[in-house]
């Protein structure tokens, strides 16, 4: 039972939450009681002081002047008279800027919770990627050529069939077709999502039905009608994991971190009971956050 708890993602939480606590207990206790007790004491120690600066300097990309130096000291205790004053007169309080910041950091601490639980090693990258192998699949693809023919050209059918005839009979791309309306007639291998977005979902469908190696159509799109050959076509496939594993690890990292903050708030929504009163919110939607 308790290596099986020491395994839950909620205890490791619970613990880093219990050492922060203790190591900010700590520090009170060993600080100098004046310290502790002066609520109203600013310190800018060197080392909030070096921060300072260097945050300036990545701003301003050279040293601060003392004038720049006068400024940022400014700015930093203006800051922080305004921000202990505000708390003071609990400005805080239902802030919803405020709540979406202090809930980021929440959602930050439970992303460093799913890197210490489930760090990205080669073996978890590698089941992952197979695991989600029709995620990271590449897309159907093609390659073909095409000749292109505006929809409102003078007699537009019968040169289709024309072309469409000599074409079939080993003939070459009619010179005033080449790069008709700025479209290439030669595609190289080329994704569906990629020509769906050039030509459209209607003329990516038909290519599923055309013959390879052979001129047919024609095919309708965006720019008018089409006369296709197509010289390969290539199945969705899995590609090789080294060759997209910085993209598998990014996708795990996001994985992971969205995995553990849902865990993490589903741990802590225990704690609270929540009572929805408004009206209008729907039975079933209402039951995911209501305990019964």
């Amino acid at each position: 039972m308790i290596p099986r708890l020491l395994k839950e993602p909620f205890v490791h939480f619970v613990a880093i939450g219990a050492v922060l606590f203790a190591l900010y207990q700590t520090k009170e206790r060993l600080a100098p009681e004046e310290e502790v007790e002066d609520k109203d004491r600013i310190v800018i120690d060197q080392q909030e002081y070096d921060h300072l600066k260097e945050l300036w300097k990545i701003q301003w990309k050279r040293d601060p002047s003392p004038g720049d130096i006068k400024a940022l000291l400014d700015r930093h205790l203006r800051q922080e008279v305004f921000y202990r004053e505000a708390l003071k007169m609990n400005l805080d309080h239902n802030d919803e800027i405020i709540k979406k910041r202090l809930s980021q950091k929440m959602e930050a601490v439970a992303n460093d919770l799913s890197a210490l639980t489930q760090p990205p090693t080669d073996e978890r990258l590698m089941a992952f990627f197979h695991d989600n192998d029709d995620f990271f699949k590449l897309p159907r693809s093609y390659q073909f050529q095409q000749v292109l023919f505006l929809a409102n050209e003078t007699d537009v059918d019968a040169r289709l069939q024309s072309t469409l005839g000599t074409l079939r009979q080993g003939g070459g791309i009619p010179a005033d077709r080449v790069s008709k309306a700025g479209l290439k007639c030669d595609w190289p291998l080329t994704s569906v999502h990629d020509l769906d977005n050039a030509f459209g979902g209607d003329f990516t469908r038909s290519l599923e039905e055309a013959p390879l190696n052979e001129w047919s159509g024609p095919i309708r799109s965006g720019f008018g009608w089409h006369l296709v050959r197509i010289t390969t076509r290539q199945d969705s496939v899995l590609p090789d994991f080294e060759t997209v594993r910085d993209y598998v690890a990014r996708e795990y990292d996001y994985r992971s971190e969205m995995e553990s903050q849902d865990r993490v708030f589903e741990e802590l929504l225990g704690k609270y009971r929540v009572n929805i009163t408004a009206a209008d919110v729907p039975a079933e939607i209402k039951s995911n956050f209501v305990a019964p």
